[in-house]
């Protein structure tokens, strides 16, 4: 038993070059940031536009008052991340180095 373990090969964590992890990597953190505005953006349009259908007679309330819940709930949840992400800048800034 003692003797699988010591031949056992060694992990290298770094096998694959750079440039092949910086072209394989997910998006950014602006990325992900400007994705999540526009989509609480679509979704408060959405919501607006429900309104102009309810008034007209063309939606029902509740479907309505559902996308305007839906685009309510993501501006609050954008707003939370934005807190959150204030709140670690403004945490490392104030480390000493």
């Amino acid at each position: 038993m003692i003797n699988s373990v010591n031949n056992s090969h060694r992990i290298n964590l770094n096998t694959r070059p750079v440039q092949d992890i910086l072209e394989h990597r997910g998006p950014g953190f602006a990325e992900r940031i400007r994705d999540a505005v526009n989509d609480v953006n679509s979704k408060q349009n959405t919501a607006d536009d429900s309104i102009e259908q309810v008034i007209q007679g063309k939606m029902g309330i509740h479907e309505g008052m559902i996308a305007i819940e839906k685009a309510e709930v993501s501006l609050k949840l954008l707003a939370q991340v934005r807190n959150k992400v204030m709140n670690a800048y403004n945490e490392i800034m104030r480390m000493q180095v």
